[in-house]
Formats: C-alpha cells, sequence, structure tokens
C-alpha cells in the first residue's frame, strides 16, 4: 500500500511546472488586488478537507481551498481561483491550480490552469471495446499548463443565450513507463515513449444556462478541435475533435431537473495511446473516460478507450431542502444517473459490429451538498456488469 510517495519530475516537465505555477500566481495575486479596490466585490473562501474514496484511486486525503470574488451585478463569479493537492493509498496523487474570470476583460472569459498528476499505478485493460477483463499498470506522470480566452460573439440583453468563440494553448508533457504491462509491451501502440503534445485549441460555444453552478434550464453546447504539431513542439502530429451538448429542465418545478449530457469525440493522425484516455472540453482540463467518476460512474477508470467515443450521461435532480448551518446557507439535493457509452477503435482486431456488448451501461444514485451559490460537494455510487460498486466523492456537478 502507497501512502505516501516523492514526487519525481524530469527536467521539461519540472520547468514546466514551475513556470505554470509562477505565471497562474503571478495573475492571481494581480487579479486579487484589483478586486480588493473595486466596489462591490466580495470575497469568500471554501475550504474541505480532501478526505475521500474513490472506488478507483482508494483513501484520498489532501486541501481543497477556493477563493470566490463575487459581485451582484457579475454571475456566477467575477474570479474564481481553484487550489487542490491529493494524494491516495492507491497511488495517484495530483496538485493543480485553477483561475477563471468570465468578466474581468469586458465580452472574454479567460482560464487559466497548471497541473501535476502522478499515477504510478495507471490502468489499461486494453484498445477497443473489446479489451480483456485483466488490468494492466503503468506508469503515467503528466505536467501541463494551459490557457482559454472566449469571446462573446453574440449576448442579446433579454435571456441567458449567448454564443462564443474559443481560442487556447496547451502545453503537456507526459512520462510513460510500461516495464509492468506486457500488453503494452506486445502490442506496442503509438505514444509508449510519453513526451510532448502541445496543442491550439479553436472552437464555439453556445450557453444558455440560467446558472453555471447549479443550471436548471438552458443547453450548453462545445464543439471543438484540437490540433498538435510538431511546430508547437509536440513529439506528435494529430487533431482530436470533440462535441459536446449538456439540456437541463424542469420538470413539475424548478426543484426537480432533467439534466442530459452527451459527448463525441475521435482522432485523426497519429495520436498517443494515452491522449485515448481524456476527453476535452471548454472548461478546465481534459477528464478521463470511458470509466470513473467523470464519464461512466460504476465502471473502472479508463476501462474502455479507443480512437472514437461516444458516451451520455441521464439525471434526475431533486433539491430537497433548504437550511442554514452556522450562518451559511446550505441545500440538500439527491440524483438518479444512467451512463452509457461507445468506444470504437481501428486498430483493434474486431470491429464494432463484431462485438457481443458494444453498450457499456452503469447506474445508480447520489446526494449533493450545496453550499451557498457556487461550492458543491457531491457524493455518486454506481455499479455495472464490470463492477459491483463504485464510490465516488468529490465536488461539483458532474456537469
Amino acid at each position: 500500500m502507497v501512502i505516501f510517495k516523492t514526487i519525481k519530475l524530469g527536467r521539461p516537465a519540472a520547468v514546466l511546472a514551475g513556470v505554470g505555477f509562477f505565471l497562474l500566481t503571478a495573475w492571481s495575486i494581480s487579479f486579487e488586488a484589483e478586486a480588493q479596490n473595486t466596489k462591490n466585490k466580495n470575497f469568500s473562501v471554501k475550504a474541505i478537507p480532501n478526505l475521500f474514496f474513490n472506488s478507483d484511486v482508494g483513501i484520498g486525503y489532501g486541501i481543497h481551498p477556493t477563493l470566490f470574488v463575487d459581485s451582484v451585478q457579475y454571475k456566477p463569479y467575477f474570479i474564481k481561483i481553484d487550489a487542490n493537492y491529493w494524494n491516495t493509498t492507491k497511488g495517484p496523487m495530483e496538485t493543480y491550480l485553477f483561475f477563471d474570470s468570465p468578466h474581468l476583460i469586458p465580452n472574454y472569459r479567460l482560464t487559466i490552469y497548471t497541473r501535476y498528476y502522478d499515477d504510478s499505478l495507471s490502468p489499461f485493460y486494453g484498445i477497443g471495446a473489446n479489451s480483456g477483463s485483466n488490468r494492466e499498470l503503468y506508469l503515467r506522470r503528466r505536467a501541463n499548463f494551459a490557457t482559454d480566452l472566449q469571446r462573446t460573439l453574440w449576448q442579446p440583453q433579454v435571456n441567458n443565450q449567448k454564443i462564443k468563440a474559443l481560442f487556447g494553448l496547451g502545453i503537456f508533457n507526459t512520462e510513460i513507463d510500461i516495464s509492468n504491462s506486457p500488453l503494452l509491451i506486445s502490442s506496442q501502440p503509438i505514444g509508449i515513449e510519453g513526451g510532448w503534445t502541445n496543442y491550439v485549441k479553436l472552437g464555439l460555444v453556445y450557453d444558455s444556462r440560467d446558472n453555471e453552478i447549479i443550471p436548471k434550464n438552458g443547453r450548453w453546447l462545445d464543439i471543438l478541435a484540437e490540433i498538435s504539431r510538431g511546430i508547437l513542439g509536440s513529439d506528435y502530429e494529430y487533431l482530436r475533435l470533440t462535441t459536446t451538448l449538456r439540456t437541463y429542465h424542469p420538470l413539475l418545478s424548478d426543484r426537480f431537473i432533467y439534466a442530459g449530457r452527451i459527448l463525441a469525440e475521435t482522432f485523426l493522425g497519429q495520436a498517443p495511446f494515452y491522449e485515448f484516455s481524456y476527453f476535452a472540453n471548454s472548461y478546465q482540463w481534459k477528464q478521463e473516460a470511458l470509466g470513473g467518476s467523470k464519464s461512466l460512474r460504476g465502471i473502472p477508470l479508463n476501462r474502455y478507450i479507443g480512437r472514437t467515443k461516444l458516451f451520455s450521461n441521464q439525471e434526475l435532480r431533486w433539491m430537497i431542502a433548504d437550511f442554514n448551518f452556522l450562518n451559511q446557507d446550505f441545500t440538500l439535493g439527491a440524483n438518479l444517473f444512467v451512463d452509457f457509452g461507445w468506444v470504437f477503435n481501428s486498430d483493434s482486431n474486431r470491429s464494432f459490429g463484431q462485438s457481443e456488448n458494444p453498450i457499456k451501461i452503469s447506474r445508480g444514485m447520489g446526494v449533493r451538498l450545496v453550499w451557498g451559490q457556487n461550492f458543491v460537494i457531491a457524493t455518486d455510487i454506481g455499479n455495472s456488469t464490470d463492477m459491483a460498486m463504485g464510490l465516488y466523492i468529490g465536488v461539483d456537478y458532474l456537469y
């Protein structure tokens, strides 16, 4: 059992992490000072200990503070600075610093983040929908710095609708060691050497949600293209295409909400195999799929990966009760969910049509504790034919 471990960074990754941390800290300090000198802005800090259990990573521990600069006229907030550190008993650890401001620059939304992730026991089952049930492990360390800038192209005054253009830059360095994975050694997929996967990101975003943190009505659509080329310092040349639609609709009342998400993603070119484990979005960093707390809850992390993925989450959300504790406002909520998805891979030996059960399905329920207007503590329990029970404790709604 791994309880504590030393973070080891190669020189390029160490430089990358250091530069990213310095730049983001400088941005945060300067923006904080500006907000303090502006009238009608309030600071709030919400922090929870990272004491959690996740079926994929084990018992986690650490700290998760979030600083909000709020204002009545700026929704969902003026500035958010999110820091996180956690380590786990099964091996993975992560630390990141994230800055987001929808209003600092008029008509622009700026996000900046730097992140380091270390997983000496990263799971690998194979590539494609017909991957075997035996889990093998390999080492994956990943450091990155990225920024996105979204410009509002159209926003009428009478409702929440807006259309935005997105431009982003990402610098990613990944260290890979496959010496403990016979399947990776024998199959030799692209990317076993690790390396740089730097990119530019272009996209369009449509957003009509009534509330970003706890949406009850509206839609949120991303259409994204990530271009990774040698001219950007990348060791691999490929194109990632991603589209995601999220929709929210009240049923009976605004305390009983239907929330759905569907995502499709494919790669063109010579993408490294470990990029198949992630999906892109227009906010914050890439998340892992298929399987795990961010995609198919109740299916093991990265259980199914492939060059093309399609998955959906369907939820019924119920805001049960509001209450006040220690002069803080809280809302207790619950949700029922069904998650399902597919993966396709042109490099696998069998095609989608040959698969006995291409659709991967999980189901479950969860509890949410909303703290104030912009902080959510989340617990989900899911199960599937791949896992008797998956338990996930973290923050925020899944989408």
